[in-house]
C-alpha cells in the first residue's frame, strides 16, 4: 500500500522511448552480439543459427506479450517485474521472485563492468580490472545519484556509439568465396543444438530493464507494452542481419575461433571495440538504475528492510538502495571471478520471465473478472512462454538451475511464514476458485452413500474465547476429515445489533486465525437463540457441502430453558445430529478410555464413530474404546455379548466389550460405570418431539457425576431411541 502512495506521488518523466525502448534494446544487444554471435554461426551453421535465434527470440516474444498484458490490467508502480508479480500472486511469490532478481541484478553491474574491464584490457594490457570497474561504477553512482532522467540521457550517448558500430560492421564487406560452405550445422564434438542455443539465449534477454524503470513513466500501462515488444522485434531483425552478414564476410574457421570476428569484417574496426564497451556499459548502467527501483519497491512492502526504500533530502529517488547496489556491485567487483555466479544470475531472470508468464496465462485461464488487460493474450501463448522458459533454465545449467529452486523456495517459505496481510487480490484465489467451482460441482452430482460419511460440524461456539474446550473437541472430533463450522447467535433487535454484526464477525473471523483452525466462521442476529439455529442450519454450507452434525455446549441454566429444548427440536427436525459437550472437571485422575453406551443401532454407530475419528488424533492414541450395554436379564448376558462383538465387527473398529445387567434406570447405570472414563458418549433419549417436552434436563443429574468429557449425542435417523 506504502509503494502505491508513494509511485502516485513520484514526478514520472520518462517516456516510451527513453524509459523501455533505449534500456531494453541496449541491453539485448549486448556483449554476447559482439563476441559469441560468430561462433553460434560458425556452430550451428546460418541454418542452425537462425533458429536458434527464432526459438530464442519466440520466448522472448511471448513474455513480452504477457508482459504487456499484466502491465495493462493493473496501475503499474514502482518495482516492475515485482511489483506485477507480488499483486498477482500475492507478497510471497512476488518476494520470493523479487528478492533474487534484485540481487541478480546488482550482481549483473559487477558482471557487466568487470567484462569492460577484460575486454579493456586486451587493447591495453597494463589496465587492472579492479581498478577500472571500479571506476566505471563510481561514475555510473553519480550519473544513478543524479537520477533516472540523467541516466537515460547517458544511454543515448550509448545509443548512438552502438549504432555507429552496427554501421561500421554492416558497410563492411569482405565476402567468402563460397557463403554456402556456412549454411549447414557442424557441431563437432561435444556441442549440439541446444548446447549452442545455451549459450546464444542469455543474447536475447533484457527486456526486464525497461519495466524496472516503471516507477519513473509517465504512463506505464502504455509504455511497457510499446517499449517492450518495439524493443524486441527490432532486436530480432538486428540479430537475424548479424548472423546473414557474419555467414557473408567469414568462413566457418574464422567465425568459431575468433570472438571479435565482428572487427575485422567492420568498415571501422575501432568502432567495433567501442560499440563492444557500450553494450557492457549500457548493460550496466540500466541495472545500476533498475536494482535500487526492485529493492525499493521490496522495502516499501516491507520484504526487505523499509529504511532501504527512503530518499536522502528532498528526493523520492531510491538512493539508499542505490547506495546497498553499490557496495553489493563493487564487492562483486572485488572478487573478480564471476564466472561461477553468472549463470545463477542468468537462472533468476529467467525465473522472473517464466513467473510473468504464468501470472498472464493463468489470470486468463481462471476468467477472473477483475482481469482485464488492454492489451489482450490468450492464454496458451503466456503458458507456452512458462513452460519454455523453464525448458531454457534446465538447458543452460541443470545445477544452477536447482541452486535457484533452492534460493526462490527458501525465501517463499519465509515470507509464508512471516504471512504478510496485504490490500491488493491475487491470482491465487482465482485459481482457488476455480478449482473449488469445478470440485463442488462434480461432489454434488455424485452419488453418497453413507460410508462416504464425514463429520461437517456446526458449532455453535457463542464467544468462541469462553468455549475453548469445546472448540477443541471439535477439532478432534472432525479430525481433519470434514468440515468445521464455528457459528454465533446474536439475539436481539435487529436495528440495535445490526452496526456490532460486522465486528462480531471479524472477531470471530480473528479467532480462527489466530488459533490456527481449520474452519468457516458465520454469525446470524435472530430474534430468539431457537431461530437463529434454525436459521444457521438453512444458510451454512453449499449443497452437500453442509453441517450434518450440531455441536453445542452444555449449560446446567440453558437446558432447563423453552427455547434449548426448541432449538433441539429444530435440530433434529432439520435432519441434523446432535452434540451436547460437556467437559471434564479440572485435576481429575481418569480413565484413559472412550465409553460408548450403545442401545440402538443408528445412534450407536454414529457415537462409535466419533469415538473412533477422536482416537484417530495423537491425545488420544492411547485411549481403548469400550462399548457399553446394559440388559435385565442375566441368562442372556453371553448372547448379548456375542451379538455385539458381531455387529461392531462390521464397523472394522478395535473395541472392548462390556455387557451390564441391571435393572436400575439406564442413566444410573451410565453414571456409576463410566465415572472415571476421561470420554463418554451417551444417547439421548427422544420419545416424543412436542413442545412442552425438554430431552435434556433429565440428563443433568449424570452431567454432574461423571468426572470425565461427556458428549450426549442423537442421531436424527433415531428419533425413537
Amino acid at each position: 500500500m506504502g509503494q502505491d502512495r508513494v509511485s502516485a506521488t513520484d514526478a514520472r518523466r520518462l517516456g516510451t522511448f527513453g524509459g523501455v525502448f533505449v534500456p531494453n534494446v541496449l541491453t539485448i544487444l549486448g556483449v554476447i552480439m559482439f563476441l559469441r554471435t560468430g561462433w553460434v554461426v560458425g556452430k550451428a551453421g546460418l541454418q542452425g543459427a537462425l533458429l536458434i535465434l527464432l526459438i530464442a527470440n519466440a520466448i522472448t516474444l511471448l513474455t513480452a506479450l504477457s508482459l504487456a498484458a499484466v502491465a495493462t490490467n493493473t496501475k503499474v508502480g514502482v518495482g516492475g517485474a515485482y511489483f506485477l508479480i507480488s499483486r498477482s500472486l500475492g507478497l510471497e511469490v512476488g518476494g520470493s521472485v523479487g528478492v533474487p532478481l534484485y540481487f541478480a541484478q546488482a550482481i549483473s553491474v559487477a558482471f557487466y563492468l568487470v567484462g569492460f574491464s577484460e575486454s579493456l584490457q586486451g587493447v591495453m594490457p597494463g589496465v587492472d580490472v579492479r581498478v577500472t570497474a571500479s571506476a566505471a561504477l563510481g561514475v555510473f553512482f553519480i550519473i544513478a545519484w543524479v537520477g533516472a532522467s540523467l541516466a537515460v540521457k547517458a544511454q543515448y550517448l550509448i545509443l548512438v556509439l552502438l549504432t555507429f558500430s552496427l554501421a561500421s560492421f554492416f558497410t563492411g564487406y569482405t565476402p567468402v568465396p563460397d557463403p554456402a560452405q556456412n549454411w549447414a550445422p557442424a557441431y563437432g564434438q561435444g556441442h549440439t543444438i541446444w548446447t549452442v542455443f545455451a549459450i546464444f539465449f542469455p543474447a536475447v534477454t533484457g527486456i526486464m530493464s525497461g519495466v524496472s524503470m516503471s516507477g519513473d513513466l509517465r504512463n506505464p500501462s502504455v509504455s511497457i507494452p510499446r517499449g517492450t515488444i518495439a524493443a524486441v522485434l527490432l532486436t530480432f531483425v538486428i540479430y537475424a542481419a548479424q548472423m546473414v552478414w557474419l555467414s557473408l564476410n567469414a568462413d566457418r574457421s574464422d567465425l568459431v575461433a575468433d570472438s571479435l570476428i565482428m572487427r575485422r569484417i567492420a568498415s571501422v574496426p575501432s568502432l567495433i571495440l567501442a560499440g563492444l564497451w557500450a553494450a557492457s556499459l549500457s548493460s550496466g548502467l540500466a541495472s545500476l538504475v533498475a536494482a535500487p527501483r526492485t529493492l525499493q519497491a521490496l522495502s516499501l512492502d516491507r520484504v526487505m528492510p523499509r529504511r532501504l526504500a527512503k530518499g536522502i533530502g528532498a528526493s523520492s529517488e531510491p538512493r539508499v538502495a542505490l547506495i546497498a547496489t553499490a557496495l553489493i556491485a563493487e564487492a562483486c567487483i572485488l572478487i573478480g571471478d564471476l564466472n561461477l555466479i553468472a549463470p545463477v544470475i542468468t537462472m533468476f531472470f529467467l525465473t522472473t520471465y517464466g513467473t510473468v508468464n504464468f501470472v498472464a496465462g493463468v489470470e486468463r485461464l481462471v476468467l477472473n473478472p477483475s482481469y482485464r488487460p488492454v492489451f489482450k493474450v490468450h492464454w496458451i501463448p503466456s503458458l507456452l512462454g512458462a513452460l519454455g522458459c523453464v525448458f531454457v533454465m534446465f538447458l543452460i545449467n541443470v545445477w544452477a538451475t536447482l541452486a535457484a529452486i533452492v534460493v526462490i523456495g527458501g525465501i517463499y517459505g519465509f515470507l509464508a511464514r512471516v504471512r504478510f496481510r496485504t490490500a491488493w487480490g491475487d491470482v491465487r484465489s482465482g485459481l482457488w476458485f476455480v478449482a473449488t467451482r469445478s470440485t463442488m460441482l462434480r461432489f454434488e452430482a455424485s452419488r453418497q452413500h453413507v460410508r462416504n460419511w464425514r463429520p461437517a460440524l456446526l458449532v455453535l461456539s457463542g464467544a468462541p474465547s469462553t468455549r475453548l474446550d469445546l472448540i477443541q473437541f471439535a477439532r478432534w472430533i472432525e479430525a481433519d476429515r470434514g468440515l468445521l463450522f464455528l457459528a454465533q447467535v446474536v439475539t436481539g433487535e435487529w436495528e440495535k445489533l445490526l452496526p456490532r454484526h460486522q465486528g462480531v464477525k471479524q472477531a470471530l473471523q480473528d479467532f480462527i486465525k489466530d488459533h490456527g483452525l481449520s474452519a468457516f466462521g458465520t454469525t446470524v442476529i435472530a430474534d430468539d437463540f431457537e431461530h437463529g439455529v434454525a436459521t444457521l442450519l438453512q444458510v451454512t454450507g453449499l449443497g452437500q457441502f453442509q453441517p450434518n452434525t450440531v455441536m453445542m455446549g452444555w449449560s446446567e441454566d440453558a437446558v432447563r430453558q423453552a427455547a434449548f429444548a426448541r432449538a433441539v427440536r429444530r435440530i433434529l427436525e432439520l435432519e441434523r445430529n446432535l452434540i451436547v459437550f460437556a467437559e471434564a472437571e479440572p485435576d481429575q485422575q481418569l480413565d484413559p478410555v472412550i465409553d460408548v453406551w450403545w442401545y440402538a443401532k443408528d445412534n450407536g454407530s454414529l457415537m462409535l464413530t466419533l469415538a473412533h475419528l477422536l482416537r484417530s488424533n495423537r491425545r488420544w492414541h492411547g485411549h481403548r474404546i469400550r462399548v457399553s450395554r446394559i440388559i435385565t436379564d442375566e441368562a442372556g448376558e453371553g448372547a448379548a455379548e456375542e451379538g455385539t462383538r458381531e455387529l461392531l465387527a462390521g464397523f472394522r473398529i478395535e473395541t472392548d466389550v462390556r455387557v451390564i445387567v441391571s435393572e436400575e434406570p439406564p442413566l444410573e447405570v451410565i453414571a456409576r460405570a463410566s465415572e472415571r472414563s476421561e470420554v463418554c458418549f451417551a444417547g439421548i433419549a427422544v420419545e416424543r418431539i412436542a413442545e412442552q417436552d425438554n430431552p435434556l434436563a433429565a440428563y443433568a443429574d449424570l452431567v454432574a457425576r461423571l468426572r470425565g468429557n461427556v458428549l450426549l449425542t442423537k442421531s436424527w435417523h433415531d428419533l425413537k431411541y
